[in-house]
């Protein structure tokens, strides 16, 4: 952390403790400083100052009450999270501090030093990416954006999707500035084989649904799968097909079977650019037997 950070996040909480009024709940307007406060209160505070100046929460978590919800004047809410004051887990305890501040979209009056608040991130994505040049940058199966999170700036936005109403909801974190992780390795696996046969105008028919995921559980759209046919004999012969569906998370193989006796597909190898095929981690064959 630099010299001027520092003093700024010094004044800050100097200012928190000795001038914020207690409050029924989290002031409606107010700025964040990323990786130091937001409106009322700031990272390190105890669970007691969080308390005084907040009022009481919601709603906790658990025992330990490691995570608490308190009400935002005007509606919303903002999460805090604490761990112990030796850097252990929580303890309920009104010596826990403060490790993180999550706020949602309802909160729209918190505009960080960077001028991001919750309406411009759920509007524009792009003026977010924009505002943290040096942020990491996820992005969901459908190709929209997840997340943005500047590590060592220590804030957050995430895009996150409800699948109920089919609309995605924005929330905002701060946190203590960290150092950007590695990039994670892009990779392929097969995670489910399901073989299934049928007899069609007299002649038996098998059919193999291979899902394929990403190493963040997504689908793998566009994925070429090298598998086998190893028939009861022994003798093999080589088969594809491309990932298609709404996700990208299916390749499908159908032969018809000569005779009786028990089928094997075997996995070779999936090719998708900028992506390495994770056998360690896959299901590599599926058998089926034919009577």
């Amino acid at each position: 952390m630099s010299k001027k950070v520092m003093l700024i996040t010094i004044a800050v909480v100097i200012s928190l403790i000795t001038a914020v009024p207690v409050l029924a709940a989290a002031p409606t307007e107010g700025t964040v400083i990323e990786g130091v406060s937001v409106p009322g209160i700031a990272l390190g505070f105890t669970r007691a100052q969080v308390e005084a100046t907040y009022g009481e929460p919601d709603s906790c978590q658990g025992g330990d009450a490691s995570y608490c919800q308190f009400p935002v004047d005007g509606g919303g809410q903002v999460g805090v999270h604490y761990r112990g004051s030796d850097g252990s887990g929580s303890s309920n305890s009104p010596d826990d501090v403060v490790l993180a501040i999550r706020w949602h979209e309802q909160v729209s009056g918190w505009t960080t030093t960077a001028g991001i608040n919750t309406t411009m991130a759920a509007q524009d994505p792009a003026a977010v990416i924009a505002a943290y040049p040096n942020a990491e940058v996820t992005y969901n199966q459908f190709g929209g954006i997840y997340s943005v999170v500047d590590h060592e700036g220590g804030v957050e936005v995430i895009w996150a999707p409800d699948f109920y109403s089919g609309t995605t909801r924005v929330n905002m974190a701060i946190f203590y500035p960290r150092p950007t992780p590695p990039p994670q390795e892009k990779t392929t696996r097969i995670v489910d084989i399901d073989l299934t046969a049928k007899k069609l105008k007299g002649q038996r028919q098998i059919t193999a649904q291979v899902q394929v995921q990403d190493e963040r559980g997504y689908g793998a759209p566009g994925a070429t799968v090298i598998a086998s046919w190893v028939f009861p004999d022994g003798s093999t012969i080589a088969v594809q097909d491309t990932t298609r569906g709404s996700s990208g998370s299916f390749a499908y193989f159908t032969m018809n079977v000569p005779s009786r006796g028990t089928y094997t597909l075997r996995i070779e190898d999936i090719l998708l650019d900028g992506y390495r095929f994770d056998a360690e981690n896959s299901l590599l064959s599926g058998s089926i037997k034919i009577k």
